[in-house]
C-alpha cells in the first residue's frame, strides 16, 4: 500500500513539473516561473488615450477628440489597461436591527427552554392523549391478529 501511494505521489509531482520542461511550438517551455508579460508592456503608450471634455452653455458635458471653436476644454488622459470605474460602496448593516428582529421572533421564552412555561401543561395533556390513542390502536391491532 505504501508503495502504491509513493508511486502516485511521484507521478503527481512529475505531472505538475512537466509543463515547465516540455518545449512548445516556439521552443520555449509551456509554463515559466516568471510573469507572462513584463509589467511595462501591460500599461504602455498604446493603452493610454487622451480626449477632451467641455461644458456647453446649458451645463451639459461633452466629450470628443476635437473641440469646437470658442470653447475652453480640459484634456483627460486615460489608461485603457487600468480599471477606472470606482466600486460601489454599500452601506454598512447595523447589527442592532438584526438583534431587534431576533428578539421579536422569540418573545418571553427563557433561554434553556423552547416552549413558554404556560404551555407546558397543555403539551403534557396533548402527549397523554396521543399516548392513549396509540395504546387503543395497539389493542385493536392485537385483537385482529
Amino acid at each position: 500500500m505504501k508503495l502504491k501511494i509513493g508511486m502516485m505521489l511521484v507521478i503527481l509531482v512529475v505531472a505538475m513539473a512537466a509543463p515547465y520542461f516540455i518545449k512548445g511550438r516556439d521552443g520555449k517551455p509551456l509554463m515559466a516561473f516568471g510573469p507572462e508579460q513584463p509589467v511595462d508592456i501591460l500599461s504602455s503608450e498604446k493603452t493610454r488615450q487622451q480626449y477632451m471634455k467641455w461644458q456647453d452653455e446649458n451645463g451639459l458635458w461633452h466629450f470628443g477628440d476635437e473641440v469646437p471653436e470658442g470653447v475652453v476644454a480640459q484634456v483627460v488622459s486615460v489608461d485603457t489597461a487600468a480599471n477606472v470605474i470606482r466600486s460601489v460602496k454599500l452601506p454598512k448593516k447595523e447589527p442592532e436591527e438584526k438583534a431587534k428582529a431576533d428578539k421579536e421572533s422569540t418573545p418571553g421564552i427563557p433561554l434553556p427552554m423552547t416552549v413558554q412555561p404556560e404551555q407546558l401543561s397543555q403539551m403534557m395533556d396533548d402527549a397523554a392523549n396521543v399516548q392513549q390513542l396509540m395504546n387503543d390502536r395497539t389493542k385493536q391491532l392485537d385483537s385482529i391478529r
